[in-house]
């Protein structure tokens, strides 16, 4: 059997010592400059560690970007039957973590500043988890006790995409190789869908991706083969030093401007191991939740999780892992201080039997990554159509996920508020494109659906009903 199961609304335990132990060992390493999840936080951790930035500027630019992450994506797909997401957790953290005083002239252990820094680390990251936690539970207990109920309609929210996955890699392809190719990915994995279904195999969609996602790692390897035949294609000796040519200055300071920066790398992946066996620890915790399903990465992987399509969770994970690894990984090695997680973590942690199993090899996984760091970044700049294809990649991911969360949004409102209901959810979309967005579109359909569940309830309490 992969996977646990899954009971909603999350239970108590192992909900609150996982939220506890994660909320603090992550703010511990926040503090500590060695690990933040947030990908837009980590590139102005070095201004912190070397004085360049104040810490109270840091962590305004943290709470501002923990702000719109958690009331505008987190926690509109946390509320109610669902699995919430991480965001929740590890976004607030790191602005826990970047606002408590630490001195990085010092170890942890060594000063006043610092070990009361790590104590009130531990204890506020602590006290966050456990709360969110309890909080999370109970408030979709009291959805559930509404006159008009709202916490089983949360699923909604992700019900028209839950199979439609396959389209990440078709739109990759779209956005990449072009409209022809886009369209030819999307015939195949329908033909295969077809197919699957007509032989009554198990999940369709999951060969449809399968499909899809094999022509776009063909169109990959093409790519790649040609950039590397025109540099083939350089005459023999074009770039040996010949005998009494002098090498121009320039060349000179380039090369060693590139010593310098490999260096420095290098330095900070060692900076990295150092601190590897916490870092260790907060992923086999990590692990645990993923598996028993309190927590998930994406609202996506978590309905399919949810409703124990393991598999189909653990392939929407892989494709979060494409896209964001290259730019994790560059992030890391150029700053010294490790990305939380890399996305393959609940693709190890779903497939596997029990949370003891999951966290011991999402452990084995973070040692691997970081291990890995200075070899993967050395593919990407040998390979550089990988990058781009996963900077696109994201595009296609967060697209598909705005339109069908849109969709779903429009859903639940129609089965809590009827037709009014999908009318508001339309109403809030054209609202928010004329205000210039202030709500993700991403999160637009949650948000918009869970006003009307309110309405409606407020109305049904003084006794209107749509």
């Amino acid at each position: 059997m992969l996977g646990s199961e899954v009971n909603l609304p999350i239970p108590l335990l192992p909900a609150v010592p996982l939220f506890a132990a994660m909320g603090a060992l992550s703010t511990v390493l926040v503090n500590r400059n060695v690990s933040v999840f947030h990908d837009g936080l980590r590139p102005i951790m070095p201004s912190l560690r070397s004085g360049e930035m104040t810490r109270p500027e840091v962590a305004k630019i943290s709470f501002s970007l923990a702000l719109a992450f958690i009331w505008a994506f987190g926690l509109p797909y946390s509320v109610g039957f669902v699995i919430p997401l991480i965001y929740l957790i590890y976004i607030a953290t790191d602005w826990i973590g970047v606002s408590i005083p630490a001195d990085y002239e010092r170890p942890w252990w060594q000063g006043g500043t610092n070990r009361i820094g790590v104590l009130a680390s531990l204890v506020l990251g602590a006290a966050w988890g456990a709360g969110l936690a309890l909080f999370l539970h109970y408030l979709a207990v009291g959805m559930d006790h509404l006159p008009v109920p709202l916490a089983e309609g949360t699923r909604l929210f992700t019900e028209p995409v839950v199979q439609g996955f396959f389209l990440f890699p078709v739109l990759t392809v779209a956005y990449h190789y072009g409209l022809k190719a886009g369209v030819a990915a999307f015939g195949l994995s329908t033909v295969v869908w077809f197919v699957a279904t007509e032989l009554d195999l198990t999940r369709p969609s999951v060969w449809a991706f399968c499909a899809a996602l094999l022509l776009m790692l063909v169109f990959l390897v093409r790519e790649a083969r040609g950039r590397v035949g025109a540099n083939d294609e350089v005459p023999a000796g074009w770039l040996e030093e010949r005998p009494g040519d002098a090498q121009p200055s320039w060349a000179v300071d380039e090369a060693e401007a590139e010593d310098d920066e490999s260096a420095m790398f290098a330095e900070n992946v060692r900076r990295i191991k150092r601190n590897l066996p916490l870092i260790v620890v907060l992923a086999a915790l990590s692990g645990a939740a993923y598996n028993s399903g309190v927590v998930a990465m994406d609202p996506f992987s978590a309905h399919l999780y949810a409703v124990h399509l393991v598999v189909p969770a653990a392939l929407v994970m892989l494709m979060w892992a494409f896209a964001f690894i290259p730019m994790k990984f560059t992030t890391a090695v150029v700053t010294g201080t490790m990305a939380t997680g890399t996305f393959l973590e609940p693709v190890v942690a779903l497939l596997l039997p029990n949370p003891w199993v999951a966290a011991a090899a999402v452990a084995v996984l973070r040692v691997v990554e970081v291990f890995s760091l200075l070899m993967v970044i050395g593919w990407i700049e040998r390979w550089p159509n990988i990058r781009e294809v996963a900077d696109v990649m994201r595009t296609a991911i967060f697209q598909t996920m705005e339109i069908g969360f849109l969709i779903g949004g429009a859903l639940a409102a129609f089965a809590w508020a009827g037709q009014w209901g999908v009318a508001a959810v339309v109403a809030a979309w054209f609202f928010n494109v004329r205000a210039k967005a202030p709500v993700m579109p991403m999160s637009l359909g949650a948000i918009a659906a869970l006003g009307v569940g309110v309405v409606v309830n407020v109305m049904a309490a003084v006794g209107l009903n749509l």
